[in-house]
């Protein structure tokens, strides 16, 4: 009778256990999500995902090539890239002022580019490689508890060095066309995961190296198509996810891969989502640390067209699994809304609420910053709905954005040409 009952029950399992399993996409934020799916098998799509992340606050000109930042003791943490000093500055985080600066004592600072950290260590990336035949790669590991509360100090560090096997022997002869660059790492679990930043094909590899001192062959783990060029990572253990932080390639534009729902490391074998940042591409992002729960804080270096800066950025609007509302920035009275968006056609409509009188300024502009129209409106007041058309079928495929200024009010919003 018991083994009658054993078979049984056996039975109900595997009929009802593994068979049972659907997969599919488990996002109901996603075009393709199936509520028949209780499995998540990374398949997930999304709309084109546009946000203005809001200023933190312009950070000192002593760290005007800020390329890495970390968040411990109370602070946060950045560097300087190739050719800066080997140190590593503490940030008050509410005003952003240098607070503390750590030397590492025997170091060089060949190209640092990123910072990553775990319980008992702090872990500096001088693995920039912009020429692709770079070969004294390394990666410096210093303890936190050498690290004091306050004040300057200088810290010893223990040194990783490693190659990427597959990288080509003959010498790589023009310069930013490769895929050996690298400028983004994280720490989980017992290793250290790079990704590339590849200049030829705009991919990113993961490789995975043991966090121990010693020379190694980086192990490649996998590759996605980021479409840019990866500056920097971060991993939220308490979320499980990823950010890899980057921009497009000439034109500038800021974006976020945000990769959750994985398993075991494989960061994308689960839900892949990217958030573009037009209204911000005069930046040069180049890192992103989590500081808070899904809180987390990016910044970019100086550039030509802008400070260097510290922007706020919060995961749980696209990862949190209450389905949140992302509205773009708007001006206190008037607004419009783009239709259709992304646009196929010849033309695309604004419509504009809220008008009161005045002399209205159109402006359209590319990813790269230049005003490609520019129109002036005389509007009456309306309580309802105006619609104002503006011509796109001379526009190539790619990111623009229309302003309109009335007065002291501005309103800009982005759209996608097809």
């Amino acid at each position: 009778m018991i083994l009658r009952l054993i078979s049984f029950l056996l039975l109900i399992s595997t009929s009802f256990g593994v068979s049972a399993q659907i997969l599919g996409c488990t996002d109901e934020r996603a075009n393709n999500y199936d509520a028949q799916a209780t499995v998540n098998n990374g398949s997930c799509t999304y709309n084109i995902t546009l946000f203005t992340p809001p200023l933190k606050y312009v950070l000192p000109s002593e760290v005007n090539e800020t390329s890495g930042l970390a968040f411990f003791n109370g602070g946060l943490w950045t560097i300087n890239d190739s050719g800066g000093e080997p140190i590593v500055y503490k940030l008050d985080t509410a005003s952003g002022k240098i607070i503390q600066r750590i030397l590492v004592k025997g170091a060089t600072n060949v190209d640092w580019e990123e910072l990553a950290e775990d319980n008992e260590y702090l872990y500096v990336g001088d693995f920039g490689n912009n020429s692709g035949n770079r070969k004294d790669l390394k990666i410096y590991k210093i303890r936190k508890q050498d690290i004091p509360e306050s004040g300057d100090a200088s810290v010893n560090a223990e040194v990783i060095y490693f190659y990427y096997p597959d990288q080509p022997k003959m010498k790589i002869q023009k310069r930013r066309y490769n895929n050996y660059d690298c400028e983004a790492f994280f720490a989980a679990g017992d290793s250290l995961y790079l990704f590339s930043k590849n200049w030829e094909n705009y991919k990113t590899r993961v490789y995975a190296l043991p966090k121990e001192p010693g020379d190694y062959a980086a192990s490649l783990i996998d590759s996605f198509d980021v479409s840019g060029l990866i500056t920097a990572a971060d991993y939220n253990e308490q979320s499980n996810e990823v950010v890899l932080q980057g921009y497009t390639n000439k034109s500038w534009v800021p974006f976020t891969w945000l990769l959750f729902d994985f398993k075991d490391y494989r960061f994308f074998s689960g839900n892949k989502r990217r958030v573009d940042m037009p209204n911000i591409m005069t930046t040069q992002t180049e890192s992103i640390v989590y500081v808070d729960g899904k809180h987390a804080v990016i910044s970019s270096e100086e550039t030509k067209l802008g400070k260097q800066s510290a922007y706020n950025f919060n995961t749980g609007k696209w990862t949190d699994k209450q389905v949140s509302i992302i509205i773009e920035n708007g001006g206190d009275s008037f607004d419009f809304i783009i239709t259709p968006n992304p646009v196929e056609k010849s033309k695309l409509k604004l419509n504009v609420s809220n008008i009161p009188d005045g002399e209205y300024k159109l402006q359209l502009f590319d990813s790269s910053g230049r005003m490609l129209k520019f129109k002036k409106y005389t509007l009456k007041r309306k309580k309802g709905i105006l619609s104002i058309y503006v011509k796109t079928y001379k526009l190539t495929p790619g990111l623009y954005s229309v302003r309109m200024i009335c007065g002291d009010k501005m309103v800009s919003k982005t759209f996608v040409k097809k």
